[in-house]
């Protein structure tokens, strides 16, 4: 039996690999449903057999479980009852079935460095093509338009800004110095393409990505860290400067900057309607799905009237909207638990378990906090981020996978 043990879990983990491959491909939506049905179909057969169960019962699991809750607990007081229990099988589901599985499968020092590979070259593929794109297609902004990934600008820096921090960890793990070269190469070419994506939230959240690691880095190696904020801000400074006049693309999105902060890019003409009927149903909101966002019924008590004519483009607007006071608050507290947790489990010993943790810190402030406000971000892509940092403080445990 424990011979199957071992194959079944060897299976679950190629399977998470797999799917963090296909997690941003806009062909393949079926590979990643038979991947996270399938594996946590294995996992549940095998799970009395796991030893690191404990780890679904921690404080950041805790609350990841009550955000899921509430998720379901919602349709009670939606004004599409039918319509929301039938969303659930989206995001709720998938959040649900990829985060245990990540979290305990996961557990393990080898299948971490393993994971950092998988995300360093599926960002290769995505940037590549991304610039085959940008060149090939002559498009004013670096963005993959094609029949394997396509995605708007600012959610192509969104997925890269979510892969660049595990990709990181290379750095410290590849000691060959071709692959080093290869590397510096390949992040440089990361780095350009962020640039060219125009995305300005990608780059609020990419500098907030490099301060957590200069940080980190002056704890457990000595860094001055003033040095290194003003190395980062010069190297911003020089960045920008060279953007600016090379990618007219670039400077015609920064020059817009004055005029669209106003609204924010337009954004307040959800935000403002969105938070107007927040205040009808404070507590408990409107309902789950994003369908619910688009009816008139919310609205009608505001000086609005319709629905706005876009998305909400705002994480915590969203869930406010949908899921009132009851909804915000763990997921607010799950974000910043996490992040406490993953962070005071690092150490000054710098291995792949800290880089992780830290990975996962950084795209927890970099993408769910800063360009969550900017952004409606897929709840599945919290869980695996957050499934690997639980997976990360688990290395240690007696857990024979």
């Amino acid at each position: 039996m424990k011979k199957s043990f071992e194959f079944i879990d060897r299976v679950i983990e190629a399977g998470i690999y797999l799917f963090v491959f296909f997690m941003f491909l806009t062909k393949g939506e079926g590979v990643r449903n038979i991947l996270i049905f399938g594996n946590f179909g294995l996992w549940l057969l095998t799970l009395k057999y796991r030893k690191n169960l404990n780890l679904l019962k921690n404080p950041v699991s805790t609350l990841f479980w009550l955000t899921i809750g509430v998720s379901v607990f919602s349709v009670f007081f939606s004004i599409n009852p039918l319509y929301s229990f039938l969303e659930l099988r989206d995001e709720p589901l998938k959040s649900a079935m990829l985060f245990p599985v990540i979290a305990t499968v996961m557990a393990d020092e080898r299948r971490l460095y393993r994971a950092s590979h998988v995300m360093f070259f599926t960002s290769v593929l995505m940037v590549l093509v991304g610039y085959y794109s940008y060149f090939m297609h002559d498009i004013p902004v670096l963005k993959p338009d094609t029949w394997l990934m396509h995605a708007w600008h600012n959610k192509f820096a969104r997925y890269l800004c979510t892969f660049l921090p595990f990709a990181f960890i290379l750095y410290f793990v590849w000691k060959n110095t071709i692959l080093k070269i290869f590397f510096s190469i390949s992040f440089a070419a990361f780095v350009i393409a962020l640039i060219l994506s125009t995305s300005r939230g990608g780059y609020v959240a990419f500098f907030s990505m490099a301060c957590v690691w200069a940080v980190y880095l002056s704890r457990v190696r000595g860094f001055n860290l003033k040095k290194a904020f003003i190395n980062i801000i010069l190297s911003i400074f020089i960045l920008g400067a060279l953007s600016w006049s090379l990618f007219p693309p670039v400077r015609e999105r920064m020059s817009k900057l004055p005029e669209q902060l106003s609204t924010i890019n337009q954004r307040t003409h959800a935000w403002l309607p969105a938070i107007d009927a927040f205040k009808e149903k404070p507590l408990s909101g409107w309902g789950y799905g994003n369908r619910i966002f688009h009816q008139d019924e919310p609205y009608k008590e505001t000086d609005y009237k319709k629905a706005p004519p876009i998305g909400p483009e705002n994480t915590f607007i969203k869930i406010m909207f949908h899921q009132g006071i009851i909804g915000l608050i763990p997921y607010i507290v799950l974000i910043l638990v996490a992040i406490r947790e993953f962070w005071r489990n690092t150490t000054a010993r710098s291995g792949i378990k800290d880089y992780i943790l830290v990975a996962c810190v950084s795209v927890l402030v970099g993408n769910y906090i800063l360009h969550s406000m900017l952004a409606v971000l897929y709840m599945p892509h919290l869980a695996v981020v957050l499934a690997f940092g639980i997976a990360a403080t688990g290395v240690n445990e007696d857990s024979r996978h």
